[in-house]
Order: structure tokens, then C-alpha cells, then sequence
């Protein structure tokens, strides 16, 4: 079978692994990743890499689909046009540094965020911070914003907190009651002043759930038929075959 799109993504990293020198880097002679099976099999386990695959994957996905996948989570429909914000999204919501999510995408209307998770555990705090997210948004476009923050995870929603949500609605109940100038205080000095405006995102924020099986379910559903030939339609089965294939090397397809 021909490999598909994201092995070239792994294959540059591995190039990079034997070969640091073109990156300025010595390679540690203690490490015990000392075989290539040892290093494709850990960075097939790291969470940062499954990230960077689904950036490209949402970059070189149809806008309609990220619509569709917010629709179907939320509940909704999605009319308006939504940018994806990459690294630069510190710089230009003048986050100072308070924060860096995971997906963010913002249009002239509504602010949804993804958090995903494949075995680390998520507070309170941290989504706080994406309600923090919110804030500067608004702040940045001067108008007030509709606010939504999906979870993406394995298995069941209590596993995901060490406290004991297990609904989205005991964990909207938990940032709601929470100490939320006392947050304000630990964050930068451009948001203290703005208690009023970010209690209204924190009770504004909806949240919403997504297991990365149902997420394997959305994508096989979205994927054009065989019998579709068309050029696009082809690009499409590529690119959503080879995310539904790395989830499934990662055993997040149940």
C-alpha cells in the first residue's frame, strides 16, 4: 500500500534525528533511542507530534469542514468565515505568554478553541486560560465574542481531570464558582483590570466533549466516495485517510 501523507512528516523527522549536525546539534551518545525502531515508535507516542499532525491536517482540510465539525459538537450551525491561528497567536492577542492553545480558530463572531489530550490530565486553570484566550480576543477586535472550547480525548471525559467532572456541565459549574479575580492576579497585568468583561466570557464559554473515535467516525463519514474520481475528490480520501490511519496507529480510534 502507498504510504500515506503524514509517513513524509515522520521520515523528516527521523533524517533529523541521525543527522542534528544540519541544525547546528550533536546527537547525545547516552540516549537510549539508538535505533530507528525506538525513535519512530516514540515519536509515534508523543502528544506534540499527533498535534503537528492535525494542524496540517485542519490547514489542508476544506473550511466547510471545520464548520461541519463544529456543528456537529456544538450543536449549531457555523456560517461565518474562521482563521486558524497558528504560533503567532501570542504576538498578535498580546497574550504575554499567559498561554498557547492547542487549535484556535476566530471569526468575526465566535472564538472555538480545541484543547486535546491523549494521556495528560487538564484543570481548571488550564481552562481558565482559554477563557483568558477569549478575552484577548475580544480585547483585540473590540467586540464581544461568542466562546466555545472543545476537548479532544481518549476514552471517558472523568478520566481526563483529577477532579470529579464527569459531565461538561460539572466543569463549566467548577470555572464558574472558581476564584476568578484571584486567576486574574497570577495572569499579566493588561488583564487584571478586566474582571467584569472575563467573568462574561467564563459564563459565555461552552464546552463541549469529542472522543478521538467519534472524531474517526466524523472523518470516514466526511471522506468522498471510491467512486468519485474527481481530482479533488481524491486529494480529500488522501488527506483524510492518513489522519484516520495515524489515530488508528495510536490505538485513539475506539
Amino acid at each position: 500500500m502507498e504510504p500515506s501523507w503524514l509517513e513524509t512528516y515522520y521520515t523528516a523527522l527521523e533524517f533529523v534525528y541521525w543527522e542534528p549536525q544540519h541544525l547546528g546539534r550533536k546527537k547525545n551518545p547516552e540516549t537510549d533511542l539508538d535505533t530507528l525502531d525506538k525513535v519512530a515508535k516514540r515519536l509515534r507516542h508523543l502528544e506534540v507530534t499527533l498535534n503537528h499532525n492535525i494542524d496540517q491536517f485542519f490547514r489542508l482540510a476544506p473550511s466547510l469542514l471545520r464548520r461541519e465539525l463544529f456543528a456537529r459538537v456544538f450543536g449549531r450551525t457555523f456560517s461565518n468565515l474562521f482563521i486558524m491561528h497558528g504560533r503567532e497567536v501570542d504576538k498578535t492577542f498580546e497574550l504575554v505568554y499567559a498561554m498557547q492553545p492547542d487549535f484556535l480558530f476566530v471569526s468575526e463572531k465566535e472564538v472555538v478553541s480545541i484543547e486535546m489530550k491523549t494521556g495528560a490530565k487538564s484543570s481548571v486553570s488550564q481552562v481558565l486560560k482559554y477563557a483568558l484566550l477569549g478575552l484577548a480576543i475580544e480585547l483585540k477586535q473590540k467586540v464581544s465574542l461568542q466562546h466555545y472550547l472543545l476537548l479532544l480525548g481518549p476514552g471517558d471525559f472523568s478520566g481526563l481531570w483529577n477532579e470529579k467532572f464527569k459531565t461538561t456541565a460539572d466543569l463549566h459549574d467548577a470555572i464558574s464558582n472558581a476564584n476568578l479575580p484571584a486567576f486574574l492576579d497570577q495572569q499579566p497585568v493588561r488583564f487584571r483590570s478586566h474582571q467584569e468583561q472575563f467573568a462574561g466570557v467564563v459564563g459565555r464559554l461552552q464546552i463541549s466533549w469529542l472522543t478521538y473515535g467519534q472524531l474517526s467516525d466524523f472523518l470516514r463519514a466526511a471522506s468522498p466516495a471510491e467512486t468519485d474520481l474527481t481530482q479533488g475528490a481524491e486529494v480529500y480520501r488522501k488527506l483524510i485517510s492518513g489522519l484516520l490511519g495515524e489515530l488508528s496507529a495510536r490505538n485513539l480510534d475506539k
